[in-house]
C-alpha cells in the first residue's frame, strides 16, 4: 500500500485534440505514463503514440459500455447514472495502481471527458488536470479522416458533448486549460508554463523544457481549423461557437476551477451521438480483463 496519495496528472480533451502530444511532453518533463507493458501501440492514426494505458483505455470502454454507451455516444448526465457504475470502484482502483504504479503519473483517455464523475469518486491520489482545446472543425475533420470515418457534424456534436463534460466536472480541481495551438506554435514557452504549473502542486520535473526537442512536430497536424472551415464544411452551430469562444476564454491556470454557466447543449448533437448507442446485455467489466494476459484485477493489486 503507499504510505501517502500519488499525484496523478490527468490530460483531457476530446479525441483528436492533440491530448497524445501533451501527454507525451509532460512525460518528457519528468513524469512517468503506464508501465511500458501497458503503453498502447503507435499506428496510421497516431505516429508518434498514444501515450495511453490499454487496460484502462478498455476499462473506460467496459464502463460506458454498462451504460450502454461507447466513446461516440458519451452519457448527457453520468452522474444520475453512477450508481450502475459503483460495483466497479474498486476494480477500477486497482487497475489504476497497476498500471501507474509510481508515486506521479500521467494518464490520457478522451473517455475521461465523460467519465470524470466515476473516476473523481474512485481515485486515491491527488489529481491534477490539464485540459486541452483543440479547433472543433480541426477534431470533426480528423475523426472524419480516421479509419472510422467519423461524420464531420457527428464528429463536431462529439466534440461538443465531451467538452462540455469536461469543463461541468472538472469543477473544484486545480486546472491548466492549454490548446493545441499553444504546444505546436510555442513549444519552450508552453513547457515553461506546464512545468510551472506542476511543480507548484507538488509535481517534481526530472528534465528542463529543452528535454523536448524533437518530440513536437507540427508537420504531423494535418487538419488546420482556419483553412479548412470553408464551405465544404458545416457550419457550426450557434451552441458551439458559443461553446469554443467560452473554452478560449478559460485558458490558463484556475485553482481551484470553477464550472462556467453552460447554455443549452445544440439540439441536434444527441440526436447525432444517440444513433451510435448499442444496447446489449450488461456484463462484469471485470471478465474483460480476466481474459487478457497477464491483468491481475484482484483487490490485493497495487
Amino acid at each position: 500500500m503507499r504510505s501517502a496519495p500519488a499525484t496523478g496528472v490527468l490530460v483531457l480533451g476530446v479525441h483528436r485534440s492533440g491530448t497524445s502530444a501533451v501527454t507525451r511532453a509532460v512525460n518528457l518533463l519528468g513524469v512517468p505514463t503506464c508501465r511500458a507493458d501497458d503503453l498502447g501501440p503507435a499506428d496510421v492514426n497516431n505516429t508518434r503514440g498514444y501515450w495511453e494505458s490499454q487496460s484502462l483505455m478498455h476499462f473506460n470502454n467496459g464502463l460506458l459500455g454498462t451504460l450502454d454507451r461507447n466513446w461516440r455516444c458519451p452519457p448527457a448526465n453520468l452522474p444520475a447514472d453512477l450508481g450502475r457504475l459503483a460495483e466497479q470502484v474498486e476494480t477500477g482502483r486497482a487497475l489504476v495502481h497497476r498500471c501507474h504504479p509510481t508515486a506521479q503519473w500521467v494518464w490520457k483517455d478522451p473517455r475521461n471527458c465523460a467519465l470524470m464523475p466515476f473516476w473523481r469518486q474512485t481515485l486515491d491520489v491527488h489529481v491534477l488536470v490539464i485540459a486541452v482545446l483543440r479547433h472543433p472543425i480541426e477534431v470533426a475533420s480528423s475523426l472524419a479522416a480516421r479509419w472510422e470515418r467519423v461524420p464531420v457534424r457527428e464528429g463536431l456534436a462529439l466534440w461538443e458533448r465531451n467538452l462540455r463534460l469536461l469543463l461541468r466536472d472538472c469543477r473544484g480541481l486545480p486546472v491548466l486549460v492549454t490548446s493545441y495551438d499553444d504546444l505546436i506554435a510555442r513549444p519552450w514557452e508552453w513547457a515553461e508554463s506546464t512545468s510551472r504549473f506542476l511543480a507548484d502542486r507538488g509535481v517534481e520535473i526530472g528534465s528542463e523544457p529543452g528535454a523536448m526537442r524533437g518530440a513536437v512536430d507540427g508537420t504531423l497536424r494535418h487538419h488546420d481549423g482556419t483553412s479548412t472551415a470553408g464551405s465544404h464544411q458545416p457550419e457550426m452551430s450557434f451552441e458551439q461557437k458559443q461553446l469554443w469562444e467560452l473554452a478560449l476564454q478559460l485558458r490558463g491556470v484556475h485553482d481551484p476551477f470553477v464550472a462556467p454557466e453552460l447554455t443549452h447543449e445544440t439540439p441536434s448533437t444527441g440526436k447525432l451521438l444517440d444513433r451510435n448507442m448499442r444496447s446489449r446485455p450488461r456484463r462484469a467489466i471485470g471478465a474483460w480483463y480476466r481474459r487478457r494476459r497477464g491483468v491481475n484485477l484482484s483487490p490485493s493489486v497495487g
